[in-house]
């Protein structure tokens, strides 16, 4: 892997990471369900982003691709929250990392595309 990608790759993860902990940080302390909507709660803001763990720890382009436009439903949720007077700090957090994972997928998935294109076509 070049530099680029690999940057690209750990800012992907670091956004992904950081998601997750701001969702948790989201539902734990600052806008807590009640505890009978607990479940529905993760199921519906962690739940989604545990299926492409496995591709993005893996360095998958095609996981990181798909992964990205997953990273939207969280830009929506974030500024979602954030027009909240209450919840406007978590909402910009988690607004500022679906940026950052969505715009780092995205570009290490073209970058390491082209760099398996290339790959294929000189062997």
């Amino acid at each position: 892997m070049t530099s680029k990608i690999t940057l690209f790759r750990w800012l992907a993860l670091s956004g992904y990471f950081a998601l997750m902990l701001n969702l948790y940080l989201l539902l734990f302390f600052f806008n807590k369900p009640e505890p009978q909507h607990m479940l529905a709660a993760l199921l519906f803001h962690i739940g989604p982003l545990l299926f492409p763990l496995r591709g993005l720890l893996a360095a998958k382009a095609y996981t990181h691709a798909w992964a990205g436009y997953l990273a939207l439903y969280y830009f929506v949720i974030g500024v979602w929250y954030a027009g909240a007077e209450a919840d406007r700090l978590i909402g910009l957090l988690i607004t500022f990392s679906s940026l950052l994972f969505f715009i780092s997928a995205i570009g290490f998935a073209r970058l390491q595309g082209r760099a398996d294109k290339a790959a294929k076509n000189s062997g």
